[in-house]
């Protein structure tokens, strides 16, 4: 009976191998493209960008506009009313390209940036964008 026309019959996982890893491939690829998704649009992340993109320390290095690439890493935790929050952002301007690394806390449902810095691109010299620009001119810190 497992002949067919004088061919043994395959089975099921033979047969539909290809299917199973074009599926597990599609949803890999598309778990990754929602956490990306996640990760950007995230309030953490919202408020990095924006607190970045008004500090005039860094406007002078990158120059306008800011862009924000897509790959940003890092790690969100929340519940309801707690969270915390470490990224990494790639950013751009027409002056330059670097990182900016964010730290952030989520309190009685209200996030707050403890840590927030720009590093360029091949180069280990932060810029602290929290520091207060009449304490810290230069902004700079390791």
């Amino acid at each position: 009976m497992r002949e067919v026309l004088g061919r043994a019959r395959r089975g099921w996982l033979r047969t539909h191998w290809k299917v199973l890893v074009a599926i597990w491939l599609g949803l890999s690829f598309s778990g990754g493209a929602i956490a990306f998704v996640w990760l950007h649009n995230s309030d953490a992340a919202r408020m990095s960008i924006a607190k970045a993109e008004s500090s005039p320390a860094l406007i002078a290095q990158l120059g306008r506009p800011i862009e924000t690439g897509w790959f940003i890493s890092g790690n969100i935790e929340v519940q309801p009313g707690t969270g915390h929050a470490e990224l990494s952002i790639p950013i751009s301007g027409p002056k330059g390209k670097g990182t900016l690394y964010s730290e952030a806390r989520k309190e009685a449902g209200i996030w707050h940036l403890l840590a927030l810095q720009y590093g360029a691109d091949g180069s280990d010299d932060r810029l602290d964008l929290l520091a207060d620009p009449d304490t810290n001119p230069a902004g700079n810190s390791r």
